[in-house]
Protein backbone atom coordinates (compact mmCIF):
# COMPACT_ATOMS: atom_id res chain seq x y z
CA UNK A 1 0.00 0.00 0.00
CA UNK A 2 1.23 3.45 -1.22
CA UNK A 3 0.45 6.11 0.70
CA UNK A 4 1.65 9.21 -1.57
CA UNK A 5 0.68 13.11 -0.06
CA UNK A 6 0.53 15.35 -3.21
CA UNK A 7 2.57 18.17 -3.73
CA UNK A 8 2.62 21.59 -5.44
CA UNK A 9 5.10 24.67 -5.59
CA UNK A 10 4.47 25.59 -2.21
CA UNK A 11 6.30 22.05 -1.06
CA UNK A 12 8.75 22.95 -3.72
CA UNK A 13 9.56 26.55 -2.25
CA UNK A 14 10.13 25.02 1.16
CA UNK A 15 12.50 22.70 0.33
CA UNK A 16 14.39 25.20 -1.51
CA UNK A 17 14.49 26.57 1.98
CA UNK A 18 14.68 23.75 4.03
CA UNK A 19 11.73 22.95 5.64
CA UNK A 20 8.90 20.61 5.26
CA UNK A 21 5.53 22.30 4.82
CA UNK A 22 2.95 20.99 6.83
CA UNK A 23 -0.98 21.24 5.43
CA UNK A 24 -4.02 19.24 7.14
CA UNK A 25 -5.98 20.06 3.90
CA UNK A 26 -3.09 18.29 1.55
CA UNK A 27 -4.63 15.50 -0.85
CA UNK A 28 -3.08 12.03 -0.71
CA UNK A 29 -3.06 9.19 -3.71
CA UNK A 30 -3.79 5.73 -1.95
CA UNK A 31 -2.40 2.76 -4.43
CA UNK A 32 -2.66 -1.21 -3.22
CA UNK A 33 0.07 -2.95 -5.43
CA UNK A 34 0.53 -6.94 -4.94
CA UNK A 35 3.88 -8.70 -5.94
CA UNK A 36 4.57 -11.75 -7.01
CA UNK A 37 6.66 -12.91 -4.19
CA UNK A 38 9.14 -15.06 -6.28
CA UNK A 39 10.63 -11.75 -8.01
CA UNK A 40 11.00 -9.93 -5.27
CA UNK A 41 14.52 -10.59 -4.31
CA UNK A 42 17.16 -9.70 -6.84
CA UNK A 43 17.49 -7.28 -9.35
CA UNK A 44 15.10 -7.54 -11.33
CA UNK A 45 13.47 -4.86 -12.51
CA UNK A 46 10.04 -6.83 -13.23
CA UNK A 47 8.75 -7.48 -9.95
CA UNK A 48 5.19 -8.53 -11.19
CA UNK A 49 3.58 -5.89 -9.86
CA UNK A 50 -0.29 -5.63 -10.16
CA UNK A 51 -2.28 -2.41 -9.34
CA UNK A 52 -5.33 -3.93 -7.40
CA UNK A 53 -6.56 -0.61 -6.65
CA UNK A 54 -6.26 3.02 -6.55
CA UNK A 55 -8.19 6.11 -4.94
CA UNK A 56 -6.98 9.71 -4.44
CA UNK A 57 -8.52 11.47 -1.06
CA UNK A 58 -9.29 15.09 -0.74
CA UNK A 59 -7.38 15.86 2.91
CA UNK A 60 -6.75 14.37 5.71
CA UNK A 61 -10.23 13.04 6.68
CA UNK A 62 -11.17 11.55 3.49
CA UNK A 63 -7.89 9.72 3.82
CA UNK A 64 -8.75 8.33 7.31
CA UNK A 65 -12.19 7.00 5.69
CA UNK A 66 -10.57 5.66 2.68
CA UNK A 67 -8.48 3.69 5.09
CA UNK A 68 -11.32 2.57 6.85
CA UNK A 69 -13.44 1.52 3.85
CA UNK A 70 -10.50 -0.57 3.54
CA UNK A 71 -9.68 -2.18 6.67
CA UNK A 72 -6.62 -0.30 7.27
CA UNK A 73 -5.06 0.84 10.45
CA UNK A 74 -2.90 4.21 10.20
CA UNK A 75 -0.66 2.79 12.38
CA UNK A 76 -0.02 -0.50 9.77
CA UNK A 77 1.99 2.06 7.56
CA UNK A 78 5.63 2.55 8.25
CA UNK A 79 8.75 4.48 5.92
CA UNK A 80 9.53 3.09 2.51
CA UNK A 81 12.76 2.43 3.62
CA UNK A 82 11.33 -0.03 6.57
CA UNK A 83 9.21 -2.19 4.22
CA UNK A 84 10.08 -4.94 1.50
CA UNK A 85 8.40 -2.62 -1.54
CA UNK A 86 10.59 -3.22 -4.35
CA UNK A 87 9.15 0.12 -5.77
Amino acid sequence: MDNTPGRDARDALAAQEGWVRGDASRGFRLEHWEYDADRIDGFDYDVGAVLVRAVSAADEPALEGVLALWGIQPASFSYPWDSDDPR
